[in-house]
């Protein structure tokens, strides 16, 4: 069945992805190194040079600290609040396998399969998608997998 209308899967939760720790860490090195460049400064001669520079880092490393933080944490609420939506007006729904592509990813050649998918379901008018996982092997064509979708929107996850 080919369709013409594309669903976009839900963003995942970033703090529990290896992406979402590895920012965690580098935010806390950011947020602790420009206040520390501060307060480093304050023990520099009033008028060297070399505090300037120390200060000016410290300010770019705070703010950056501040934004990265805020980011984060808003891509964070993002992502709730789709899985909130779709626990509040999604409903559950059949995706069959059309196909099944395997792919290698990231430096180290991470193994990882391009799945494509059918929707189908109660209220669901059918659409197509598409979805990434490292669940290698795991949708073979023809297997039909449960997900839950908002009709409106077409955000979809997979439910397991």
């Amino acid at each position: 069945m080919e369709t013409d209308r594309e669903g976009k899967e839900a963003p995942e939760l970033p703090a529990f992805t290896v992406g979402g720790c590895l920012l965690g860490f580098f935010m806390t090195i950011l947020v602790l190194i420009g206040p520390g460049l501060l307060w480093i400064s304050s023990y520099f001669e009033p008028g060297d040079d070399d505090r300037f520079v120390v200060i000016a880092m410290g300010v770019v490393f705070t703010l950056g600290g501040l934004g990265t933080v805020g980011s984060h944490l808003r891509q964070n609420a993002k992502a709730r609040e789709a899985h909130r939506g779709l626990d509040r007006s999604g409903v559950r729904a059949n995706a069959e396998v059309v196909s099944r592509k395997r792919i290698w990813v990231g430096e180290v050649s991470t193994p990882a399969d391009d799945v494509d998918l059918v929707v189908t379901g109660p209220g669901v008018t059918p659409f197509s998608a598409r979805v990434l996982t490292e669940d290698v092997g795991r949708y073979e064509t023809g297997t039909v997998v449960p997900v839950d979708v908002d009709p409106r929107t077409l955000l979809f996850r997979l439910a397991d």
